[in-house]
Parts: C-alpha cells; structure tokens; sequence
C-alpha cells in the first residue's frame, strides 16, 4: 500500500472524468538566442521566471484596453443644431405679442 492512498476517500467516477475547458489561449513570438540569454539572465538575477517577466511588462496594455469597443463611433442624428437655419417665427422673441 502507498503512504498517498487513503481507503474510504475516493472520489467518484461523474467527478473523476470532468474536464475543464481550458480558459488561455496561447501565443508566441521569436526572440534572437542573445535577447534570450538577457531575458533568462535577468530573470534570475530578479529571482521570478521569463514568463512572469513578459506578463509583467505587458501588464497594462492587456488589461487597460479588455472592454474597449473597437470600430467607429454611433454618432446619434442631429445631435449638435448649431449651424442647423432657425425657422424665422423662432428667430427672435417679440416683446409686445
């Protein structure tokens, strides 16, 4: 018997064979073998890993712009009537009507 099975705490078959579906996508980008060895040699000077070292540096531009809408602006119809012609009766208010 191994030290890391416990009888009487399995765990079912329903909740064995759930997978999750996996939530990243995954991208890529070449570096030159010296910007390599620079990234891995900082990396360790700063005790953390390359990966960690790019997501840092990206940081607020992947989280700053998540819910921007790209594409053009709705401009509502005649939303600005200051070069629009007044009607003359709306042109000036008489005072004595």
């Amino acid at each position: 018997m191994s030290t890391f099975a416990i009888t009487g705490l399995t765990m079912s078959k329903s909740k064995k064979n759930i997978k999750r579906k996996n939530r990243f996508k995954t991208f890529s980008f070449k570096l030159s073998l010296r910007q390599l060895k620079s990234l891995q040699n900082y990396s360790i000077i700063n005790g953390t890993t390359p990966i960690k070292v790019i997501k840092d540096r990206i940081h607020e531009y992947i989280e700053e712009y998540s819910d921007e809408k790209i594409g053009k602006e709705v401009i509502i119809k005649n939303q600005l009537n200051l070069f629009k012609p007044i009607p003359p009766e709306k042109e000036q208010l008489e005072l004595f009507d």
